[in-house]
C-alpha cells in the first residue's frame, strides 16, 4: 500500500469509518491522489467528460491537495446528490448505495457546528500554544477563537472547513494581542468591504475596542472619503443613492469608497501619530509689515496649540487632511475648518488634496546654529563699533528735540538710537548679498486690509526660554503702532523695539493694546486729564505695569508723568537721519567682518514661497547688534538700562 493510500485510511479512521475495499477504495484512491483523472478512466473504460473533485468532503485541506498535483474543489458546496455524482463517474450500482453514504457524512463532519465546536478545542489549543510559547497564552488564545466561532454561527452563518476556518480566526486574535502588547491598532481587516458587518458582530463580543478603531480610523478620512464610507457602510445607503444624493456620477462613489478602503486598512496596520499629538509644541507668530483690521496674523493662532502644530505639521512637505489628522490625532472633521481658515487667512496653501505651511519657520536649532559666530564678530569688534555709536550719541545730545525731553525720556531716546544704529549697520551689508530689501508698496495684500509677511519661531514642548543662551540678544521690532485724529494730531505713533533691556511689548498684553496704550501715554504728556479716560479701563487698572517698565512716573503729588520721548514727525526724521548717518559709518569700516556672517543662509523647503529675501539671512546676524550693546554695557561703555522707545506725531 502507498503513503497516499495509507494516509487515506488514516482520515477515514479517524471520521469513525471501516477502512473500505473494492469499488469504493478504488475509486476513492483515484480521486484523491492521482495527478487527475485519466487513471480512473482507464481503469473503468469511460472516458469523464470533465474532472470531478470530491476531496473537501472527507477532510482533506486544499493545501494536501494541491500537493498530490491537483487543486480539488468541495463539491460538496454545490451538490448534495452524491450518488448520481459517484454514479455518473463508476456504474457500479453495488458500491453507489455506499458511496453515497460514506460521502453525504463527510459533509456533515466537515460542518462546524455549536455542538461540535468543542471537538476542535485540543487542536486550537496545541496551535495556540505552538504560537504563543506559553500554556497561559494559548488558553486565552484558543477560547477567545472559541468565542468568536460561537458569536459567528450565532449570526447564522456556515463553516464548511473548520479547522482552516478556526486555524484563521486564532492567527487574528494572536496578532491582535501582539498588536495590542505594542499599542498598535486591534483590528485586522482581510475584506475590508464587510466593514460594517464585522462592527455588528463585535458588538455582542468584544464590545468596543476594535469598532473603535475602525470609527477612528473613519474619523481620520477627509470629506470626501468619509461622506461616502459612513453613508454606505454605517447608513447601509446604496452607491447609486449615495451619487443621487451627493450629485456625482457613481463610478465617482465607487472609487472613493476603495480609496477609503484603502486609507483605512493601511490606519490599522500602522501607527501614524507624530509627537505633535501627544508633546505638542509652540509656534509663536511675527509678521513684518501691515496687520489686517482684525490684527491678522496674530489673530489667525494667538495661543491655539492645535494650529501651531498643524502649521509645523505642514512645514516641511505638503499634507493631506486625512495626514494631518491622523498626525496629530484629532478627526478629520474637527481639523478641516482649521485648516480652512489657515488658508483663507493666507498662513497655508492649498494645493491639490493637500495643504501646506506658507512661511518662515525659525527652529531652535536654526537659532543656536547661528548664534556663536556672531558673539565671536561682537567680541572681536564691539570697542572699535561702540566708538562710532559715541559720536553719534554725541550728535543725538546737541539736538534741541532731545534736549527737551525729560531725564528718562532722553535716555529712552538714546537707547532707541543705539539699537537702530548697529541694527541698520549690520542690515545694511546684509541687504547686499540679495540685491537690496523689496520696498513695502511690493508687499503682499493680505485679507482685512492687511500687508505683511508672516515670521514662526518654533520653541519645543517644555522650553524654558530663561535658560536660553539666545535669548539676552534677541531684538523684537522695530514695532510701530498708530491711531489717527487723536486730541490735536492728525496721526500718532508708538514705535519701539523689545529687547532685554525693556520687554515692552508684555505692556501690551491688555484688552486695547497698544491703541489704548498711546492714547493714555499721549493724553498725560499733554496734561490733559479729560482725554485720559479715552484709554481703555484695562490699560489704566494696569497703571503699575507702566511705572515698573519706567513709561510713566508720579511725581510728588502722586500725578502721573509720560516718561516716554514725543516728538514731531520732521524731529523723527531727523533722529533717524542720524542712525543712517552713523549705521553707514560702522558698516563699511566692518564689513568683511559682517559679511562673513552670511555666507549660510536659511534652507526652506521649496514649496514655501510666502517670504522676503531678508528672513532667510535674519538669523546669519540677528544677534549681532544686542551682542554689541551687551558687551559695551558689560565693559562700562554703556549703562542706559531704559526701554528703547518713542512716540511721534503730526498735526
Amino acid at each position: 500500500m502507498s503513503l497516499s493510500e495509507v494516509r487515506f485510511c488514516l482520515i477515514c479512521k479517524n471520521f469513525g469509518f471501516k477502512i473500505l475495499s473494492g469499488n469504493f477504495f478504488e475509486l476513492s484512491r483515484f480521486l484523491f491522489f492521482s495527478p487527475n483523472l485519466t487513471d480512473f478512466s482507464a481503469t473503468n473504460n469511460r472516458k469523464l467528460s470533465e474532472p470531478v473533485h470530491i476531496g473537501m468532503a472527507c477532510g482533506f485541506s486544499s493545501r494536501f491537495c494541491r500537493g498530490q498535483g491537483k487543486i480539488l474543489q468541495a463539491c460538496c458546496r454545490k451538490s448534495r446528490n452524491f450518488n448520481a455524482v459517484i454514479g455518473k463517474i463508476c456504474r457500479k450500482d453495488a458500491c453507489q448505495a455506499l458511496c453515497g453514504q460514506v460521502l453525504n457524512r463527510g459533509v456533515h463532519m466537515n460542518r462546524l457546528t455549536k455542538e461540535n465546536l468543542t471537538e476542535y478545542a485540543d487542536y486550537l489549543l496545541k496551535t495556540a500554544l505552538y504560537k504563543a510559547g506559553n500554556i497561559h497564552d494559548a488558553e486565552d488564545l484558543a477560547q477567545d477563537t472559541l468565542l468568536a466561532a460561537l458569536v459567528y454561527l450565532d449570526s447564522g452563518k456556515t463553516v464548511e472547513n473548520p479547522k482552516g476556518w478556526l486555524s484563521s480566526v486564532l492567527d487574528h486574535r494572536f496578532y491582535d494581542s501582539i498588536r495590542r502588547k505594542y499599542r498598535k491598532p486591534t483590528v485586522s481587516m482581510d475584506v475590508v468591504a464587510e466593514l460594517a458587518e464585522e462592527m455588528r458582530l463585535y458588538e455582542n463580543a468584544e464590545k468596543t475596542e476594535e469598532a473603535e478603531n475602525i470609527r477612528r480610523c473613519i474619523a481620520m478620512l477627509g470629506r470626501n472619503y468619509r461622506d461616502v464610507i459612513v453613508r454606505h457602510y454605517l447608513h447601509g445607503e446604496s452607491v447609486r443613492d449615495i451619487a443621487k444624493t451627493l450629485g456625482i456620477p457613481e463610478n465617482t462613489v465607487k472609487s472613493r469608497l476603495y480609496t477609503g478602503r484603502s486609507h483605512i486598512r493601511k490606519e490599522l496596520e500602522m501607527e501614524k501619530y507624530a509627537k505633535q499629538s501627544y508633546q505638542p509644541e509652540t509656534l509663536w507668530i511675527g509678521c513684518t509689515g501691515q496687520t489686517g483690521i482684525n490684527d491678522e496674523p496674530y489673530s489667525l493662532v494667538q495661543n491655539d496649540k492645535i494650529k501651531m502644530n498643524l502649521l509645523i505639521l505642514a512645514y516641511e512637505k505638503p499634507l493631506t487632511i486625512p495626514e494631518l489628522a491622523g498626525a496629530i490625532g484629532i478627526p478629520a472633521a474637527y481639523v478641516e475648518p482649521i485648516v480652512d481658515g489657515l488658508v483663507k487667512g493666507e498662513l497655508m496653501v492649498r494645493t491639490g488634496d493637500k495643504v501646506y505651511t506658507d512661511f518662515i519657520i525659525y527652529t531652535e536649532k536654526d537659532r543656536l546654529e547661528y548664534l556663536d559666530r556672531q558673539l565671536k564678530i561682537a567680541e572681536e569688534n564691539y570697542r572699535k563699533i561702540w566708538e562710532i555709536v559715541e559720536k553719534g550719541l554725541d550728535e543725538l545730545r546737541r539736538q534741541d528735540f532731545y534736549q527737551e525731553q525729560r531725564t528718562s525720556a532722553r535716555h529712552k531716546l538714546e537707547n532707541h538710537f543705539v539699537i537702530r544704529t548697529v541694527q541698520t549697520s549690520v542690515n545694511n551689508v546684509r541687504s547686499e548679498v540679495y540685491g537690496g530689501d523689496e520696498p513695502f508698496s511690493e508687499y503682499r495684500r493680505r485679507p482685512n486690509g492687511g500687508k505683511w509677511y508672516a515670521i514662526g519661531n518654533l520653541y519645543p514642548d517644555g522650553y524654558e526660554n530663561a535658560k536660553s543662551r539666545h535669548l539676552p540678544y534677541g531684538i523684537n521690532g522695530e514695532w510701530g503702532s498708530g491711531i489717527e485724529d487723536f486730541l490735536d494730531t492728525r496721526y500718532l505713533t508708538l514705535t519701539e523695539y523689545d529687547t532685554v533691556l525693556c520687554h515692552a511689548h508684555a505692556l501690551y498684553n491688555i484688552r486695547g493694546g497698544k491703541e489704548s496704550a498711546i492714547k493714555m501715554l499721549y493724553s498725560l504728556y499733554c496734561g490733559n486729564g479729560d482725554a485720559f479716560s479715552a484709554a481703555d479701563k484695562s490699560c489704566i487698572d494696569n497703571i503699575g505695569k507702566f511705572i515698573e517698565s519706567g513709561f510713566l512716573s508720579r511725581d510728588s503729588s502722586g500725578r502721573l508723568i509720560c516718561e516716554v520721548p514725543v516728538i514731531s514727525a520732521e524731529e523723527r526724521e531727523r533722529h533717524y537721519g542720524l542712525t543712517k548717518k552713523y549705521s553707514s559709518q560702522i558698516s563699511e569700516k566692518f564689513h568683511d567682518s559682517f559679511i562673513s556672517l552670511m555666507d549660510k543662509p536659511l534652507t526652506i523647503p521649496n514649496h514655501v514661497k510666502s517670504y522676503l529675501k531678508w528672513q532667510r539671512y535674519t538669523l546669519c546676524c540677528e544677534y549681532l547688534p544686542m551682542a554689541v550693546v551687551l558687551a559695551a554695557k558689560k565693559e562700562g561703555l554703556y549703562n542706559n538700562t531704559e526701554a528703547a522707545v518713542y512716540m511721534s506725531y503730526e498735526k
